[in-house]
């Protein structure tokens, strides 16, 4: 008998033994631990004569609990549902206290469950028919930690656990753990492995990107050392992004495209035309100026008041950000070309001072203007007439800056677009002084003609970013000779004072057009007033009592120079009515327009009250 249960215990080591090598085995087949996990638990379970069904649990950090990884004898789609907390059930208890726990009898296990709750309760008794009658759990350890429990349920009443099987478990549960770390450490190298390629990808893909913004924008900074290169600049910038590009001067006018028909000249003038009208008045300034959906805007140079502007236009917006390096590139390029332009105009501005400032001086150095004259490639001979632009100082300083530039952009503006070889321009305090030159083969005529249309077109510049009067123009004769300047300088000055003192913001006027009211500059404003109202003062109470015309027609005659039919059909009346008028006027003046003293005293006294009264 005895030889007997020798032989049965050899035989149930010998199984025992097959079994840990069979495991074995298995752990060691795959890496993908799960799916040995489910054979292990199978093994388990069938190796286990008293086990009829099996849960290897696992603890999940992110749930906080115990999740089903493998189960044998359960309703897997409800078990695996289970989520058992520290402490909860048999499962639970053996976790928190990390040791093996054997539930002998079913009052045991029945007690150990009642800890479950509500939901994991409804979830077993959905996957299992009935209670266990006895249950072994056995932890996971891995380095010192539970990491989870091997758990096998006996559910009918033929043999018990053993303390050999509970042994086996636990062997079987070190190798888990083993199988467990490695698993592990294999995903976290595989995931290694993965962020390592896709970390190679993301360098490889940023240095062809680096590699070819560093190439694009070296190609911008070399084209840029060109003179004019704002054509080179707009064709490859399309050719780098692939959209269609065209740089602007400050007033809407095409610079450089790449486009031969750019489709996109008026809409996006309208556009610079608006912002620089804006920008006056903002204090948080934009790098892009908002257009419709297919176009952007970059301001060039300075955002208080640009020097151009950068336009793209593409219907595949916004841009990458390739893209969007290129383009700031480009922009800067383009700006450091147009400062370099304005640079130079500066640098000319600046000798244009000196000759001035020589040219007003008492001591004339033949030398000093020879090399001043030679540097501004300005004769000698020829007529020269002097405008002065005069800014009031009524404005806000930020808004007379932006006045300032604005009259000087509008300056260089018409200089570039008519060639103009004949104007210099500098600033004398306050006022920009404007040198006009013309050659004695084109003579006086010629040099009012030219001065007229600069200050027709100037006005009209001026007038499509603002609607304001921001200046000031007075012009002196032409005068023969550089020399002579000095006539013409004061003559502007004059002008100037002339339409200060008379209040009148925003208007031009040649030094000859004053005339002899130019002597009124010398006398009081009360006095001048005294005088205009001695004469007028009859006619003007005349006037409001009858509400008539009168005074309107006096003034039309005289400006006609006395002549009845050109006055009528100024004032559309017929002139038979203009000669009534006229006569009535004399009678309420007591004066006879044929008396040459009292035609004159009539004139100035009507001019005068023209500039106190309605300018």
């Amino acid at each position: 008998m005895a030889r007997g249960l020798l032989e049965n215990e050899a035989e149930l080591s010998k199984r025992q033994l097959h079994l840990l090598m069979q495991v074995s085995t298995i752990f060691n087949s795959s890496l993908d631990f799960y799916s040995v996990i489910q054979s292990v638990i199978e093994e388990a379970v069938s190796a286990i004569d008293a086990a009829d069904g099996g849960v290897l649990f696992l603890y999940d950090k992110e749930q906080k609990g115990l999740k089903v990884a493998g189960s044998t004898g359960f309703r897997k789609k409800t078990v695996n549902e289970v989520i058992l907390r520290s402490g909860e059930s048999m499962t639970g208890l053996a976790y928190e206290k990390e040791a093996t726990l054997h539930f002998k009898i079913s009052d045991e296990v029945e007690k150990a469950m009642k800890t479950m709750s509500h939901q994991n309760a409804s979830l077993y008794h959905q996957s299992a028919h009935e209670l266990p009658l006895s249950t072994i759990c056995i932890p996971i350890k891995k380095e010192g930690t539970c990491t989870g429990v091997i758990v096998l349920d006996r559910f009918n009443g033929e043999k018990g656990f053993t303390e050999d099987d509970i042994r086996l478990v636990e062997a079987i549960s070190s190798q888990a753990a083993i199988a467990l770390m490695n698993a592990n450490l294999y995903q976290n190298k595989e995931a290694s492995l993965q962020k390592l390629k896709q970390f190679n990808q993301t360098v490889i893909h940023q240095n062809e990107s680096l590699s070819i913004s560093v190439d694009t924008h070296q190609a911008l900074s070399d084209i840029g050392m060109n003179e004019d290169s704002f054509q080179e600049i707009c064709t490859y910038l399309t050719k780098s992004i692939g959209k269609s590009v065209a740089i602007y001067d400050p007033f809407g006018e095409v610079k450089a495209s790449s486009q031969i028909d750019w489709n996109a000249e008026k809409s996006l003038q309208s556009i610079i035309l608006n912002h620089l009208s804006t920008i006056q008045n903002e204090t948080n300034e934009l790098e892009v100026v908002q257009t419709d959906e297919d176009s952007l805007l970059f301001p060039l140079g300075r955002l208080s008041f640009p020097l151009g502007y950068l336009a793209i236009l593409s219907e595949k917006l916004p841009l990458t950000r390739f893209e969007q390096s290129a383009v700031f590139h480009a922009c800067t390029v383009a700006g450091l070309q147009l400062m370099k332009k304005e640079s130079e105009h500066k640098e000319q501005q600046r000798l244009a001072g000196e000759l001035l400032l020589h040219l007003l001086s008492p001591q004339d150095d033949e030398a000093d203007l020879s090399y001043l004259t030679g540097r501004l490639k300005t004769g000698l001979n020829g007529f020269f007439t002097i405008a002065l632009i005069d800014v009031p100082q009524e404005f806000e300083q930020g808004r007379e800056e932006w006045l300032r530039r604005c009259i000087h952009a509008s300056i260089k503006h018409l200089l570039e677009k008519n060639h103009q070889t004949t104007l210099r321009v500098t600033e004398w305090g306050r006022q920009i002084v404007l040198l006009f030159l013309q050659d004695d083969e084109r003579g006086i005529e010629s040099s009012i003609l030219t001065v007229n249309q600069f200050f027709q077109e100037f006005n009209e510049l001026i007038a499509s970013v603002t609607t304001e009067k921001i200046c000031r123009i007075g012009i002196g004769k032409p005068v023969r000779g550089i020399r002579a300047i000095d006539h013409s300088f004061q003559e502007a000055k004059k002008t100037i004072k002339f339409l200060k003192r008379f209040t009148f913001a925003g208007y031009s006027s040649w030094y000859g057009e004053i005339g002899a009211l130019r002597l009124l500059l010398n006398n009081k404003e009360e006095d001048l007033a005294s005088y205009a109202l001695e004469y007028l003062s009859p006619l003007l109470a005349y006037e409001k009592r009858r509400k008539g015309e009168l005074f309107q027609t006096l003034f039309v005659y005289l400006s006609t120079g006395q002549d009845l039919k050109n006055a009528s059909e100024q004032l559309h009346v017929h002139v038979n009515t203009m000669n009534y008028r006229i006569q009535r006027i004399q009678e309420i003046l007591t004066i006879n327009f044929n008396d040459p003293s009292d035609l004159m005293n009539i004139q100035v006294a009507c001019n005068i009250y023209r500039y106190l009264f309605e300018a």
